[in-house]
């Protein structure tokens, strides 16, 4: 059997979180070598995403860097191309929901370091860390996993800085129509995210992206 590989783009040890899936490698030339041994692509944290890739202005509070926009746009549409599944953590999360037609809140608050709570679909309460000032506002098609258990952001501004309306504030969602998963909190960061949210982001990636459900004890 043909080796498997989890190809982690802008390396921030994001893919070790994934790594029953394959061998973790930062190297991207895999993914164009070799795409028919990529079992998954995990897009990192970092800047915000470039805002004219979802139509709006760019707001007061957001830092972008086009450079990397655009080279993960490369990186994702080979992913697309081979019908490999994509999974993004914090920034990662929002690039893929603007990738799948979404767009983002540009600025939030009450998400800047503390652990909170979060409900899933399934009704369970799991713990996460939080470190971020944008959120994803997934279109229609998007299937939202997980959310905070109650707001906590005292607004939800676009670049423009008005104020938009959201149903809740959203942190695992799942695109189907690009076969990717966007988590918004940090399961790579052992230190602060408390365990069940570990397992948790590692769950949703193997039953959504993998198809392996985990069974009922």
């Amino acid at each position: 059997m043909a080796k498997k590989y989890v190809v982690e783009i802008t390396p921030q040890t994001c893919g070790e979180v994934f790594e029953e899936h394959g061998e973790v490698t930062t190297d991207e030339a895999v993914l164009f070598k070799y795409p028919e041994n990529v079992a998954l692509v995990v897009f990192t944290g970092g800047h915000d995403v470039w805002p004219e890739l979802y139509g709006e202005n760019c707001g007061w509070n957001t830092y972008y860097s086009i450079q990397r926009d655009l080279y993960e746009g490369r990186m994702f549409e080979q992913a697309q191309k081979h019908g490999i599944p994509c999974a993004g953590i914090c920034r990662g999360a929002q690039f893929l929901c603007v990738k799948a037609g979404g767009k983002l809140i540009q600025d939030i608050t009450g998400h800047g370091g503390a652990n909170h709570k979060i409900t899933t679909n399934d009704g369970r309460i799991i713990r996460c860390n939080s470190s971020h000032h944008q959120m994803q506002l997934p279109n229609a098609e998007a299937v939202p996993l997980a959310w905070s258990e109650r707001p906590l952001s005292k607004h939800y501004l676009n670049g423009d800085g008005d104020h938009v309306e959201v149903d809740r504030e959203y942190e695992v969602v799942y695109y189907p129509t690009i076969k990717s998963l966007g988590c918004q909190f940090h399961p790579e960061w052992s230190m602060t995210c408390p365990q069940d949210g570990i397992e948790y982001a590692q769950e949703v990636v193997r039953e959504y992206l993998f198809g392996k459900k985990a069974k009922a004890a």
